[in-house]
């Protein structure tokens, strides 16, 4: 519910947008999903972004190009998500929420919003070294820069254009710890890397729950970077990922003890599942 709302406006150019969302109080209406909730004092008016040329998808030479608003559940339809880390953005975009939410939630909204409302997705995302393009106003003229995912910091007046995914035979894990099958995870950890014989390079392990948003585990890439993924070398790795989450958060889903030893053991298991590949590609 929105208390001081005024104006509803529907912009068709994305300068028109972000002109609008320059004004005191506004603020970009995507999906819709992260409007249902607490009582709303601050808002005074919505830019709904559905009527922006922003919902798409193609391939291009250097990756998948993704629009910020296309919901998730289309991205799960997309064929071409099968040649990512063999499927491992879709079985995080599953793990976002029920068909209902998929539906009208937008890829877009779910990076802008809080890194919780979308956790799963925005670690896979990390991990696979995705590139955010986000735009604004400078002297009255639209700019555009490229970001990653744990460094996306939108200011008021900027939104997310879309979002770019590398497409490259890469070897993926994907571990989780949640109360139920549909909560939020505790801790989730995904790998990323690329064979290159008996070896591994290129490694990415991205890791949520183990601070305040996603956060790569690059000590733990490093002890894994141009080796053979062999028992001892994961070990180390695995140890290097459980001290970089010595300062986890604390609460309701676990304890900040409890989250230090779960990626650890994520980073692991994840790291494994990546390593059992190895040969198959």
């Amino acid at each position: 519910m929105f208390l001081r709302m005024q104006a509803y406006e529907r912009p068709t150019d994305l300068g028109e947008a972000l002109r609008l969302l320059t004004r005191p109080g506004y603020r970009p209406l995507a999906g819709g999903t992260a409007a249902v909730g607490p009582v709303d004092v601050e808002t005074a008016g919505l830019v709904d972004l559905s009527g922006l040329d922003l919902q798409y998808s193609r391939m291009e030479h250097d990756g998948l190009v993704l629009g910020a608003m296309t919901p998730l559940g289309d991205l799960l339809r997309l064929p071409e998500l099968l040649l990512i880390g063999g499927g491992v953005l879709g079985k995080a975009v599953e793990r976002t929420g029920p068909p209902t939410l998929l539906s009208r939630a937008t890829l877009g909204g779910s990076l802008a919003g809080h890194p919780g409302q979308a956790p799963d997705l925005v670690t896979t995302l990390l991990a696979l070294d995705a590139q955010v393009t986000v735009a604004w106003l400078e002297n009255d003229r639209v700019v555009q820069d490229t970001t990653t995912v744990d460094r996306l910091d939108l200011q008021p007046g900027s939104l997310i254009e879309a979002v770019r995914i590398p497409v490259k035979p890469v070897l993926t894990g994907y571990e989780r710890v949640a109360r139920t099958p549909r909560d939020l995870p505790a801790v989730a950890v995904v790998a990323a890397m690329q064979q290159d014989g008996h070896f591994v390079q290129n490694v990415r392990i991205a890791a949520w729950g183990v601070a305040q948003k996603p956060l790569r585990l690059t000590a733990a890439e490093e002890e894994l970077e141009d080796t053979a993924p062999i028992e001892a070398v994961i070990q180390r790795a695995a140890e290097a990922a459980a001290a970089a989450a010595e300062a986890a958060p604390s609460d309701l889903r676990g304890s900040s003890e409890y989250r230090r030893h779960l990626a650890g053991v994520l980073t692991r298991r994840a790291v494994e599942a990546a390593a059992s590949r190895m040969g198959r590609m």
